[in-house]
């Protein structure tokens, strides 16, 4: 299935897939995908930030994982190229965990899974593993993702507002990454672009939306400890100079869940961008320790 888009695409990032488009769980959904299908999966997901998408967030990353897995990147209900759904009376985890989960049967993908996620992504990805009937986790690794706590105040207030344009965009890429690496014009334009989509900011902006008082409901979560028992094997990536985490964020799940194991690379909160060669060692190191499948 295909699509057409209804935005100026004045310069795509390499997107390292092939772009195409799926139905799944009723939603038009977006994705990229690239190498073996006979080899094992790996399911990207991408932040959480204005203008994500697949090809955003994961760009030319993907061809480094496509030569040994099959790489599978698709679009969040809200971003890129998928439907601008969202659901504001549920954790903004759980549905978009239930859609990819939809999106992985549709690709007929039966093998387990390494599921990689940055920022949201990486949040997302920790959290499927306290959901039932989620993906069939082979392991998770989260890059500069937390599940949900330990934000600091900078991620609150700068990452929470974007005024339309391509400058006050820049605000927030630049607490994603370095500007002087060689893609970042290029990252700029790619997240401008599908920041202006359609029904993107409506998507983005409403589980934000406050009510009144009476309106406002207390609910209790006491994560990390749901997945404390894990057995899925699970790294978490800590970017050294990360204006938006806590710098404890990863010690503090590991606290909880002594299993975890973590590496750090010295960047700010997306090194798949602008450290990917660091990004890939670590990688292929923690799939290559993991033990093998009976």
């Amino acid at each position: 299935m295909s699509t057409q888009l209804t935005i100026d695409d004045p310069a795509a990032v390499n997107q390292g897939g092939e772009e195409r488009w799926v139905r799944a769980g009723g939603y038009l959904t977006r994705y990229l995908v690239a190498g073996d299908p006979g080899n094992d999966p790996v399911l990207l997901l991408h932040d959480g930030a204005w203008g994500a998408s697949s090809s955003t967030t994961w760009g030319s990353f993907i061809s480094r994982l496509s030569q040994k897995y099959y790489v599978l990147a698709p679009d969040f209900l809200g971003y890129g190229g998928s439907d601008k759904a969202v659901f504001v009376d549920r954790s903004p985890h759980d549905f978009r965990i239930d859609h990819v989960t939809e999106f992985l049967k549709v690709m007929n993908v039966s093998k387990p899974v390494h599921i990689i996620g940055d920022s949201f992504g990486g949040a997302t990805a920790l959290r499927s593993l306290a959901k039932p009937g989620s993906f069939n986790h082979r392991s998770v690794v989260s890059i500069a993702g937390s599940g949900g706590p330990w934000r600091t105040e900078l991620a609150m207030s700068e990452m929470s507002s974007w005024d339309g344009t391509r400058d006050d965009l820049e605000r927030v890429l630049r607490l994603l990454v370095d500007k002087g690496y060689p893609g970042y014009e290029e990252q700029l334009s790619e997240r401008f672009r599908w920041a202006r989509a359609p029904g993107h900011y409506k998507a983005v902006l409403a589980p934000t939306v406050s009510v009144p008082d009476p309106l406002k409901i207390s609910v209790e979560d006491p994560w990390p400890l749901q997945i404390a028992d894990t057995k899925i094997p699970v790294l978490l990536v800590r970017c050294v100079q990360d204006k938006l985490l806590e710098p404890a964020w990863a010690a503090n799940i590991q606290a909880e869940v002594p299993g975890v194991r973590i590496d750090e690379i010295d960047c700010l909160h997306a090194p798949q961008l602008d450290r990917p060669d660091e990004l890939e060692t670590i990688l292929h190191g923690f799939f290559d320790g993991l033990p093998q499948l009976t």
